[in-house]
């Protein structure tokens, strides 16, 4: 009898959970649930979908993933009306949505080493010059000597014009006559004429001058030469490549696509170092998911995130203050993962 109860026992005793599976439709379902909860005010609600979130598997067509356990950790803490929180749900269903189904594609090994190469900096030598760089003299500087250069070639060929002429001066058969001497008068007729040209180069220059400082304004403003199919795709540049791109964006007033442009170079750097692992149809959120909690920078790179996609698919135009942000958080990470390479090296 004590045999059967025990069995009896076992039968009843919980089996181990195991994580439940759901599509990607269904995920997102779940997501939009829990932004209404938040946006009218159930935060129990919103809690206990998120609860039935934790652990989960999603099953897409790029793979299977697992639920953004920090997403879920903020609806946990949120409340009510938390618009962080809600712009974090939008931000991460935007990302499901734009993600194309598409197959696995394998890492370019030889990509990849690039990327490696070009993050590696050699340490500059002790003592030396530095080759390959020329400055550049300012530009009046350039125009002051150009005009001299101009007005002495214009003496020299005015003095080989003379002596041409010199030549075909009558001389009489009996008595030699030695070869006349410039009178004062074509001396002055020359020096007239040298001084004239360099006079018309001077009146030029001065107008060259004039008119590119009046359109450097208007080029600035109007100068819209940026942009390529190249900017959706991080693995198009190098991190280096980022950064420049980055600065040129933000001197033509894109800053909304300059924050874009220093969020992949944080990702391409990421990937050179071998602390992400490029995947096609990956969400920046799982990326923060595969990040180990140990790095020292890895709360910067949520901020980063965050205020990227807020900037990126929460509005249509950034401020200056928010390219800043992102652009000192980027540098941060970037410095701290090279000065962690060399270190290791």
């Amino acid at each position: 009898m004590r045999r059967m109860a025990s069995l009896f026992l076992l039968l009843l005793a919980p089996l181990p959970l195991q994580a439940a599976t759901m599509t990607l439709a269904e995920y997102q379902a779940a997501l939009t649930r829990i932004r209404s909860f938040l946006e009218t005010g159930n935060v129990d609600g919103a809690r206990a979908e998120g609860k039935g979130l934790a652990g989960s598997e999603i099953d897409s067509l790029n793979g299977r993933f697992k639920a953004d356990s920090t997403l879920l950790t903020e609806v946990n803490a949120a409340k009510p009306h938390d618009l962080g929180v809600e712009s974090r749900i939008d931000a991460t269903l935007a990302s499901l949505r734009r993600v194309a189904p598409s197959r696995g594609v394998a890492i370019d090994a030889a990509l990849m080493q690039r990327l490696q190469r070009e993050q590696t900096v050699s340490d500059l030598r002790r003592g030396g010059d530095i080759r390959g760089l020329k400055v550049e003299a300012p530009l009046l500087t350039r125009i002051g000597e150009a005009i001299v250069n101009a007005a002495r070639w214009v003496g020299d060929e005015i003095v080989k014009f003379v002596d041409w002429l010199m030549r075909f001066w009558p001389d009489s058969g009996a008595q030699k006559v030695k070869k006349p001497v410039a009178s004062p008068g074509m001396r002055w007729t020359i020096g007239g004429l040298v001084a004239l040209i360099i006079l018309v180069l001077g009146v030029l220059a001065f107008e060259v001058i004039r008119r590119s400082r009046g359109a450097a304004p208007n080029q600035i403003e109007e100068s819209t030469p940026l942009g390529s199919s190249r900017d959706d795709d991080p693995l198009s540049r190098g991190a280096n490549e980022w950064e420049r791109y980055a600065a040129q964006l933000a001197a033509a007033g894109r800053t909304r696509e300059a924050i874009r442009a220093w969020y992949n170079a944080v990702l391409v750097t990421l990937y050179g170092a071998n602390v992400l692992q490029f995947r096609k149809g990956r969400t920046n959120w799982e990326y923060v998911a595969a990040l180990r909690p140990e790095l020292a920078w890895r709360p910067r790179f949520i901020h980063l995130t965050r205020r990227f996609e807020e900037e990126w698919y929460g509005s249509d135009q950034s401020s200056v203050d928010a390219l800043d942000e992102c652009g000192a958080a980027a540098r941060h990470i970037v410095d701290a993962v090279r000065r962690a390479r060399r270190e290791a090296a």
